[in-house]
């Protein structure tokens, strides 16, 4: 028979009290953990997570992220990772940001783990009505659980924002926020409330600022080269003006002849019409040749005038946007104030034409339907310009592309030819992730599009295979297209393209 003593059996009885009466949940919860009054037992390492972002700018968000990273470690209580760390990420995640969407559990436990840390830090930073909340967890890597959680709420100003997560990586690191930080708390609140009123009574009145860069493309749309005076270019400015200056007075020139042409056909035609001695026919056919002549070749000087006008004032808005001056400014709270963050430019002349390339082309028919049996391929020319216009569908970027070709074909007597030219407007897949071959240092692509001819239309499939030369801008490839068409002196016929382009590729 067992024997249980008075102290044993009271010490049991408590314990299912205690378990009785606070739900588990509670009782083994991680917020149960003080972390103020108890020290890192399981190592220092700590990452803070890009924090994620809802309302507020991008460098604002990267500036508080970095921010908190420094207040942390000037603190000394962890060994906190740079952003540097996000390289090591893009070794097992490449091309992703997942460092700063990683929110679950398990995915913070996972990246923990890969970047060989104790602690992470995860974020959220939302901005609604110029208000600010900031909410976080910190986690530990090693015992595999949240230990600690922590938001702020109706924050108003950047500036509070600063003050607030400085006194958050006090809490963190469980110490106790120094009275200063208290201080300027209370000095920033009241500053903030006072912003608030006057926001208030003056928002009515206030506009938000325009950027430098989009007001350089207003002038210029306006103005072709006033943009770029505004951006201190005067002579690129004068340059584009004096271009459709000197576009705009031959298209006056053309349009005078043109009326005059088709004056003189109308009036010469109408005579012929009326006249019935055959002499005086016969003289004035040739006349209506050659206005019906000089008509045409003026109406089509006048259509390529347009074409180079339009084109030149859509290069000079470009080029405005481009050189416009730059300046990244922060909402402060009121809508018509605006902060200078920083000297980085946010937007740079490579960011805007980044992922746009020009590839020159060579490419020969080798294999052609029936209805060209009896002509002769050869050898011709075209290029592609390529967009960083797409979209992803899982691994695979799919962007828009403009290619234009020229095709010949000819009889063996040189009698009877077919030429033309081809313009596509197509869809490029990158399918470099899903073909092994070559590794990623070639480049593979997949091509459909819709053709264009000069007296039909028709479909293009084909395939690329980019090799990138060294670490200059510049690519060759091997390339191939199937044209299907349907044109009028064709009726509906094929053939297969092989050729090699040489394309600028802006990084």
């Amino acid at each position: 028979m067992v024997h249980y003593n008075r102290t044993r059996i009271c010490l049991i009885f408590f314990v299912i009290l205690f378990l009785a009466v606070v739900p588990p949940e509670k009782a083994f919860s991680a917020e149960k953990i003080d972390w103020k009054d108890s020290e890192p037992k399981t190592g220092n390492r700590l990452a803070v997570l890009e924090f994620s972002s809802e309302g507020i700018s991008e460098p604002i968000r990267a500036l508080l992220t970095d921010q908190f990273r420094l207040n942390l470690r000037n603190l000394k209580m962890y060994e906190v990772l740079d952003g540097s760390m996000t390289n090591q990420v893009e070794i097992f995640y490449p091309g992703e940001e997942i460092y700063g969407e990683c929110k679950s559990k398990g995915c913070i436990m996972e990246l923990g783990k890969m970047l060989n840390v104790n602690y992470i830090i995860a974020g959220s930073i939302i901005e609604e009505k110029d208000e600010y909340f900031v909410k976080g967890r910190l986690y530990s890597i090693d015992m595999q659980q949240e230990v600690q959680g922590f938001s702020m709420e109706n924050i108003t100003a950047v500036d509070s924002i600063k003050l607030e997560m400085k006194k958050l990586a006090y809490n963190v690191s469980g110490l106790e926020v120094p009275d200063t930080l208290t201080i300027n708390a209370s000095s920033s609140t009241l500053a903030s409330n006072v912003l608030k009123k006057e926001q208030k009574k003056r928002k009515w009145i206030t506009l938000p600022k325009i950027p430098s860069k989009v007001k350089s493309l207003i002038f210029s749309a306006a103005i072709p080269g006033a943009g770029q005076m505004y951006s201190k270019r005067t002579y690129t400015g004068l340059g584009f003006m004096g271009t459709e200056i000197i576009i705009g007075g031959l298209a006056l020139l053309a349009h005078s002849s043109y009326q005059k042409s088709w004056g003189g056909f109308e009036t010469t035609y109408e005579s012929y019409q009326k006249e019935t001695d055959p002499g005086t026919l016969i003289s004035l056919r040739p006349k209506i040749v050659q206005y019906a002549s000089d008509t045409k070749r003026y109406n089509s000087f006048l259509k390529g005038l347009r074409v180079v006008g339009a084109s030149v004032w859509g290069l000079n808005m470009l080029h405005a946007y481009i050189v416009g001056p730059d300046d990244i400014f922060v909402r402060t709270g009121d809508p018509g104030s605006f902060t200078e963050i920083g000297t980085k430019p946010r937007l740079t002349t490579w960011d805007v034409l980044s992922g746009f390339g020009f590839k020159g082309a060579i490419l020969r028919p080798l294999f052609r339907g029936s209805s060209l049996s009896a002509y002769s391929p050869y050898t011709d020319a075209g290029y592609s310009i390529v967009t960083p216009i797409g979209v992803y569908f899982g691994s695979v970027f799919t962007s828009l592309t403009f290619e234009s070709s020229n095709y010949s074909f000819y009889t063996s007597g040189f009698d009877q030819n077919i030429v033309g030219t081809s313009f596509t407007t197509a869809l490029s897949f990158d399918i470099t992730e899903k073909i092994s071959f070559g590794g990623k240092d070639l480049k593979k692509y997949m091509f459909i599009g819709r053709s264009n001819l000069e007296d039909g239309k028709g479909y293009v499939l084909g395939g690329d295979v980019v090799y990138d030369i060294g670490s200059f801008p510049l690519s060759f490839a091997l390339i191939s297209r199937a044209n299907l068409v349907s044109t009028a002196s064709l009726g509906t016929s094929m053939w297969i393209t092989l050729g090699v382009n040489l394309g600028l590729d802006i990084p």
